[in-house]
């Protein structure tokens, strides 16, 4: 039970056991120039009889290493944008791999000259390739697709029902594989494409899913809430908290111990056997990092509990109106999602960073005393925003100033209105005498409606423009893994 480890630090790492609990580096496998995103083991083959550690990265090649040296011994280049998942197929010599490219290739590393099978017909990146029990392929997606493939290439079908990008794909048994998601849950399909069943547990992304040979149907799963969990027979078993936001990897070894990679480039090994626990200073360590997150994750933000909020899969049911918004924890942090009729999805608006609403009921702000004073993530690399807000003004007189100060898109004052709705927790709007003139149309912009909390009506000139979110973040992160050789 070796264990293979891949790093932002552009290293991929083997692990030797030493002793019964122990871990100790013995191969450091270097060249690439950039993240190293993912790992795994090749067999023996006909090209290389001692098998290869092949690592992906966002430098967008593929290398081969000697296991023992860790010599280089193959470059792979095809891709166009960072390999996210490598894994070897059921045949010799072949490697599978996927990209941020929205293509999935097929190596054969016996060939004389390497010239890959391109899967393509995703419409976003492509997080994971699996060879499947009737030898085909299947592909996740951040298209919230999986598509199925023939070995030459040729698509057979696309599955859909995951409402979020697809991160994960584990053969289950030789006629069922299983989906992880974005969209926090996991599902159970038969090789044909049928979605057989939908595991709750999470309350955010789930990353990385691995098979648990020592469980009977057992599986485990890892994400953005900073836990692992151990599923068997379609039910949570275990519930393993981590001190850290992200749990990128999860893989189970052959005895049933659960080794992660995880956000603070720590690989930590669990373990049911307690002949090999961590010693008791280790053990203290680690519970008290965890206390120390769980209550860092009941703060207040904005006079709600982290805690109490709902996770992303509240936003699995459509708005009852356009503009309605809603939070959602994801880990420690909360997001505020706006709902679009026209599109009839969620958008997200922005991180919810903080609010200070003091005993008194009154905050200070530039000399003045406010109900609410919010913090707002508007730009990633830039600091929050101040939101100041008293319960007497019109949220939407003060989404203007907001937008005025900030120098902010017009388009987003539906928006920045709803969010102050939402997080000073009105339930009912301040009246209000004064019509608000539009700064582009001069004509009012709304009407003050006569009924407790209702959203006023609003007038537009010519064509309904498409309200843009003030916070839009694409984030593709790479992967820590961990995988057993």
């Amino acid at each position: 039970n070796c264990i293979l480890s891949a790093s932002r630090d552009r290293t991929a790492r083997l692990w030797h056991p030493e002793g019964i609990k122990d871990f100790v580096t013995v191969v450091t496998y270097k060249g690439h120039n950039n993240f190293v995103s993912c790992v795994c083991w090749v067999p023996p083959c006909e090209a290389f009889p001692e098998g290869l550690v092949v690592t992906g990265s966002n430098d967008n090649t593929i290398l081969g290493y000697n296991l023992q040296d860790g010599m280089i011994q193959v470059t792979l280049e095809g891709h166009e944008n960072a390999v996210c998942s490598v894994t070897p197929a059921k045949d010799s010599g072949i490697l599978l791999s996927s990209s941020w490219d929205s293509t999935a290739k097929i190596w054969n590393l016996n060939a004389t000259r390497v010239v890959p099978i391109t899967l393509k017909g995703h419409q976003a990146a492509v997080w994971a390739v699996v060879e499947l029990g009737n030898s085909t392929y299947a592909t996740a997606s951040a298209d919230k697709t999986i598509k199925l493939w023939k070995k030459s290439g040729d698509l057979i079908t696309t599955l859909t029902g995951h409402t979020d990008c697809v991160r994960g794909l584990v053969l289950a048994s030789p006629e069922s594989f299983l989906s992880c998601s974005n969209d926090a849950t996991i599902r159970l399909w038969s090789n044909k494409g049928q979605c057989l069943n939908t595991y709750y547990g999470h309350s955010n992304y789930i990353y990385s899913i691995s098979m648990n040979p020592a469980l009977t149907n057992g599986f485990a799963t890892c994400g953005e809430d900073g836990s692992v969990r151990l599923w068997s027979g379609g039910d949570c078993i275990c519930d393993i908290r981590l001190p850290v936001h992200s749990v990128w990897s999860v893989t189970c070894l052959d005895n049933g111990d659960i080794v992660t990679g995880s956000s603070d480039g720590i690989v930590r090994v669990f373990t049911a056997d307690s002949a090999r626990y961590a010693n008791e200073a280790t053990l203290k360590a680690f519970e008290d990092e965890v206390t120390k997150m769980q209550v860092a994750s009941q703060q207040e933000i904005g006079g709600f509990k982290v805690s109490e909020l709902p996770g992303p899969e509240v936003l699995l049911e459509p708005g009852k109106s356009d503009g309605q918004t809603k939070l959602v924890r994801r880990g420690a942090t909360v997001k505020c999602y706006s709902w679009s009729a026209a599109d009839n999805t969620w958008n997200e608006i922005g991180d919810v960073m903080g609010a200070t609403p003091p005993a008194d009921g009154t905050t200070m702000y530039q000399g003045k005393e406010y109900d609410f004073v919010f913090s707002v993530d508007i730009k990633d690399g830039a600091p929050p925003i101040k939101l100041p807000y008293n319960k007497t003004e019109d949220p939407w007189v003060a989404a203007q100033a907001f937008i005025h100060k900030h120098n902010l898109p017009q388009v987003y004052l539906d928006q920045v209105a709803n969010f102050i709705i939402t997080n000073a927790k009105l339930d009912q709007l301040p009246a209000s005498s004064n019509g608000f003139a539009d700064p582009f149309t001069g004509e009012s912009r709304y009407v003050p409606g006569s009924t407790a909390g209702a959203r006023p009506r609003r007038r537009r000139r010519g064509s309904v423009h498409r309200i843009r979110r003030v916070h839009h973040r694409l984030r593709h992160r790479a992967r820590e893994t961990a995988r057993a050789s």
